[in-house]
Parts: structure tokens; sequence; C-alpha cells
């Protein structure tokens, strides 16, 4: 008789749930350096933008429907909220990520091209999650702002100070020339860092972060379980430096949102795997010797500028599972 294999317990190990108590994120900046740029949107716009989506957010939520999402939501935040209603029809399903409706900061981007990008930061909604930042893209002049990406605080972060509203902050690009080295350059090795886990001498050029953490000490316990039963686990993970995007910092620096796929695949021998229950929803074909995650993220990361003594980090990450697979 073939043994059955769980990997629930692992699996919860798996995710990166970012809670717990955190610092205080800064308020708007209100003394930052004159900036060249004019802001792309008036506080009023910005304001309307943010509402605008709550409220097409609200109306899917309560629908369970993500084709509700069409104006002010797509892209990634777009898929990853169909996943969230999948899950939550389930029994006893989790409820999507909840969204503060209050705003402690609003950053808007001071480039007269496209694409522009709008970022606020809510409100912590309980002492047991951090705040969530929240990413807007206009891909032309005659597009739409919309939602494409969050991300959730990681706990003790802050965020650095930005260009006030009304000069907006500089949009740059992943390959520009006044950041050393340059933001594509902090990306590729951040993603590196991931793959060759926590003794990676690209370890020393970052400041320490949960997410790395947990996908590492995910990692450590998938590979012991395979091992127990002469299998194997393997990851894999893509940085997609083309849908980034870079705002300038007060301090010369940058805020660079980056979307990550993770995908990993766990093998034993003689016997079948299973997933949590939580989980079945997105499976797709019938489980044997191999299970396959893959995982939709979003990292937040801060370049210092150059005459800040820091190194980057990232400072709000998001971890979620959009497919379950047998191979």
């Amino acid at each position: 008789m073939r043994r059955l294999m769980t990997t629930g317990a692992v699996a919860v190990a798996g995710a990166a749930v970012l809670t717990g108590c955190v610092a205080e994120v800064p308020a708007p900046v209100t003394s930052a350096p004159p900036m060249t740029e004019a802001a792309a949107l008036l506080e009023p716009q910005s304001t309307q933008i943010i509402d605008e989506t709550l409220a097409e957010l609200a109306a899917a939520d309560r629908a369970g429907d993500a084709d509700l999402l069409s104006a002010r939501v797509g892209g990634d935040a777009k898929t990853l909220r169909e996943i969230e209603y999948t899950l939550a029809e389930a029994e006893d399903g989790a409820e999507p990520v909840a969204i503060p409706s209050t705003m402690q900061a609003v950053y808007v981007s001071g480039a007269d091209i496209w694409p522009r990008t709008l970022v606020s930061v809510t409100e912590q909604a309980s002492e047991d999650v951090t705040p969530v930042v929240l990413l807007w893209v206009q891909d032309s002049i005659d597009a739409e702002y919309q939602l494409r990406g969050w991300a959730h605080m990681i706990p003790g972060a802050t965020l650095p100070a930005m260009p006030g509203t009304s000069s907006g902050a500089a949009q740059l690009e992943m390959t520009t020339d006044t950041l050393d080295p340059t933001p594509e350059a902090v990306l590729t090795d951040y993603a590196e860092l991931l793959r060759q886990g926590e003794g990676s001498d690209l370890a020393a050029s970052f400041g320490a972060d949960s997410y790395r953490e947990r996908l590492f000490a995910a990692r450590e316990t998938l590979t012991e379980a395979a091992e127990d039963s002469d299998g194997e686990y393997r990851d894999a993970v893509s940085a997609d430096l083309v849908g980034s995007y870079v705002m300038g910092t007060a301090d010369g620096g940058a805020l660079v949102f980056t979307p990550l796929t993770i995908t990993s695949s766990f093998t034993v021998e003689d016997a079948t795997v299973s997933i949590p229950d939580e989980d079945e929803p997105l499976l797709e074909g019938e489980l044997d010797d191999t299970v396959t995650h893959e995982y939709l993220d979003m990292i937040v990361m801060y370049l210092p500028g150059p005459d800040v003594d820091a190194l980057p980090a990232v400072v709000a990450a998001e971890h979620t599972l959009i497919n379950v697979s047998d191979s």
C-alpha cells in the first residue's frame, strides 16, 4: 500500500504572512528638498482615484466577482483578487485581503511621461496586521490609474521620506544611472539571493527582512521533509524587472516595486502527497507523488540615497499562492 505524505504542515511554513507589531509609517514629507518635477496629480485627483478604487473593490468583494474589477483594478491585483474569491467560495474559506480605507501617506509621481505611478500607505487596521502599501499605474495619457498590486509592510520596517505632493516624486527607469548600483542590478542580486539561500555572499548586501527569512525557513523544512521520504524539493524564483516601477525618494534613493514568481515542487518516493484543505480550490489535476505550488509575490525595496548609511532592504512584501498542480 502506498503511503500518504502530507505537505500540509510544511506548506504553512511557506506562507510569508507579514503581520505583527510594526513601527509607525512616516507621514507624507513636509520639508522635502526642492524638485524640478511638478506633481502629475493634484491632491483631489489622487483622492478621487483612491476612493474610486476602494469602491470598485468593495463592490467586487460583495459579489465575489472579479469581472467587476474593470476600471480601477487591473493586472496582478485583479489576478490575486480573483484567486481570493475562489478561495473564499470554499467552505470555511478565507476572506479576501482587507484593504483599509484610511490612508496615512500618498506619494504622487512628478513625471511628465508614462507610465506613471501613484502610491499610498494605509493606516494599520489592527495590531495583528501591518499597513498596506498600494501601487497604481497609469500606462498612457488615455488610460486610467489602476491598482496593480499591494504589499503589507515588513514588521519593524519604515518607509523613507518622500517628496511632497506638490512637487511629486521622480519616476525612474530600472536602469537609471542616477543610482549606483541601478535598481535593476539591486533587484537582480536580491532575486539571486533568494535562489541561493541564507548562506549566500549576497546576504551582506541587503538589510534583514522577514520575507526572505520565511522563504528560507520554508525551503529548509520542505527539503528535509522530502529527503525523509527519499524525495526531492526544488524551487525557482523569477523577478519581473520589466513590470517593475521606481519612485525617487527625498534622500536621492528610490522605492522599487517588483513582482516575483516563485514555484516550488515537492516529490516523494512510493507515497502520495496531499495539500491543506484550504488550498484544494486551486488544485489542477489529481495528486500522486508530486505537487507544485506557484506564488505571485510583490516586494517593495528601498534603495538608500548616496549619503544614507544603510543597505537596500525590503520594506513591504506579499506572498500569495495562485496555483497548485500535480506536476
